[in-house]
């Protein structure tokens, strides 16, 4: 029997939601079935990279090359999100 591919969870976080408040507690769920790149997934979500400070993946910080993978569970912060000095590297 072949594995079912599991959702990707996308939690979208301040000015990201765009007026989305039944999403506020709610993440948007993907069907991916491949590692997909983070910039995919931005475009998938007609979310402008310039919007996004930070992404996070399974509760890290990640950089714009990442593969986001099926099930992976994504955090997207806006740029008037606070941001700790120690993700700067991060940064988009």
């Amino acid at each position: 029997m072949p594995a079912l591919n599991p959702k990707t969870p996308v939690y979208l976080f301040g000015s990201l939601l765009n007026g989305l408040v039944d999403l506020c507690n709610s993440p948007i769920q993907l069907d991916l079935e491949t590692p997909t790149p983070l910039f995919e997934v931005l475009n998938l979500l007609a979310i402008p990279s310039g919007k996004v400070q930070l992404v996070m993946v399974n509760h890290r910080a990640v950089y714009r090359d990442h593969l986001i993978c099926p099930g992976d569970r994504v955090s997207l912060f806006p740029r008037e999100y606070p941001f700790f000095p120690d993700w700067k590297d991060f940064r988009f």
